[in-house]
């Protein structure tokens, strides 16, 4: 069957907003370029990885702690089937409630058993780090609210919010207060709450703010989330726990050097979440003939330009992490050229769980997940243990392609869905990828108000 990219143009909405999502991308990996900088330059591979590990902590404790709520809010909203309100009401209250018992949990520990190392770094830096983990958690659920709305201004608003305020509390702290690693995690605590705060005025554009909880919405959330948190979960841990698991084998500073690199390669996943942020509610609401063309076309420009960007960024590691990091962190280009065919076949993944989301198909995307997930597990103590940060690089390239190999399998075997209209580029997306470059550029120079107007 063949693709019919006017269907999608018919929806100036959904480009527009893709257009609009990607130059706040854009932004965004330039306050992360900023701040990935400074904390190099700042505290070198020692205190870079201490940074690493220190914030990774409360990330993963805050991933378990998720529930799924982010996704069904995103699904609920898309859909219709539970009001504003009562979603912003329920994100914030349940964020602030499992935020603060995970803290508090993990303060009993720390304090009750007098430890003096949490994996591998002083406990003080976990405990400061963890305080983030209701803020962490409120924002994130507010986010997946207004992605369901389909309010990708305000959602921009809220992402740029995270990434900006990091880079500006971090310059003020490391120069009013003296460069070390704890005021960087202070800095970074700081951000979360100024983030928080904003969501919860962005979200309150929406509906009343109110904090609640109700049985019968707890019970819908929890059931749709579960399978999404479960996959969430394992993707996470498929691409963040091998930190863990090179601090231990290897030390702090393979941790710093290839916190460098994963944060470099990571670039091209601006682009597919960009794509993906807009899809899955686009999907979720519309007739299954209508969501398959759409992903189509996503799909396809999105695996272009993750292409050319890895190629990119492939030839030009050497020279950009010794230019912006230092020669200290020179070995990170290794860690960039091995992660990136990973990171290019994950950008179709990418695709493909937001395709699965707005499908309700989330088991789906659990297993290919998980059979990423073991994958890591097993290449990480495998390689590791004997090449350092470089043998994580290379496990988790093979685990994020397996993963992409089974969503693509799935898709194209359920669905009108087929690889070729999926990967192979066709003219109309060169002619659609070059309007839409040029309207990426205004949009980052000018910013976003001119793209309301294209929000539905």
């Amino acid at each position: 069957m063949s693709t019919r990219p006017a269907s999608v143009e018919a929806r100036p909405g959904l480009v527009s907003s893709a257009t609009q999502t990607l130059a706040a991308r854009v932004a965004a990996f330039v306050f992360s370029l900023v701040t990935n900088v400074i904390l190099a330059r700042a505290l070198g591979p020692d205190g870079r990885g201490v940074y690493a590990v220190a914030v990774l902590i409360p990330a993963l404790i805050g991933l378990f702690a998720q529930l799924g709520i982010g996704p069904a809010n995103v699904y609920y909203f898309s859909k219709g089937l539970i009001a504003a309100d009562e979603l912003i009401g329920h994100s914030i209250s349940l964020g602030l409630l499992l935020g603060a018992v995970c803290f508090v949990g993990v303060l009993g520990y720390v304090e009750g058993t007098r430890v003096a190392t949490f994996a591998g770094i002083p406990a003080r830096y976990v405990t400061v780090s963890c305080i983030a983990l209701p803020f962490n958690l409120v924002t994130a659920f507010l986010q997946g609210v207004l992605m369901g709305a389909q309010r990708f201004s305000r959602y921009n608003v809220s992402l740029l919010t995270q990434y900006g305020s990091q880079t500006v509390a971090l310059t003020v702290l490391l120069v009013f207060a003296g460069a070390s690693a704890m005021n960087a995690v202070i800095a970074w605590l700081a951000s979360n709450v100024i983030s928080t705060l904003v969501a919860v005025a962005l979200a309150g554009s929406l509906a009343r703010i109110s904090v609640r909880l109700r049985l019968d919405t707890l019970r819908r959330l929890f059931r749709f989330g579960l399978i999404s948190y479960l996959g969430s979960l394992t993707s996470f841990v498929n691409y963040r726990f091998d930190v863990l698991i090179v601090n231990l084998f290897a030390g702090a500073r393979q941790v710093g050097l290839y916190a460098v690199g994963t944060g470099l390669a990571e670039i091209v996943w601006y682009i597919a979440n960009a794509a993906g942020i807009v899809l899955a509610p686009r999907v979720a609401s519309s007739d299954p003939e209508e969501g398959d063309r759409t992903t189509e076309v996503v799909c396809r420009v999105v695996t272009l330009l993750a292409v050319i960007a890895g190629g990119l960024l492939a030839l030009s590691a050497p020279f950009v992490v010794v230019l912006f990091f230092g020669s200290a962190f020179a070995e990170s280009a290794w860690a960039v050229w091995l992660l990136l065919p990973g990171i290019v076949t994950f950008s179709v993944a990418r695709v493909l769980s937001m395709y699965l989301l707005g499908r309700n198909r989330l088991k789906v995307d659990l297993v290919a997940s998980s059979v990423g997930l073991v994958l890591t597990l097993i290449l990480d103590f495998v390689l590791i243990p004997r090449f350092g940060f470089r043998g994580a690089a290379a496990a988790s390239s093979i685990a994020y392609t397996a993963t992409m190999i089974v969503d693509l399998v799935w898709v194209t075997r359920n669905s009108t869905i087929r690889p070729s209209t999926l990967l192979v580029p066709r003219r109309h997306d060169l002619r659609l990828l070059a309007l839409r470059t040029r309207e990426t550029l205004r949009f980052a120079t000018r910013g976003f108000s001119r793209a309301e107007s294209g929000l539905g």
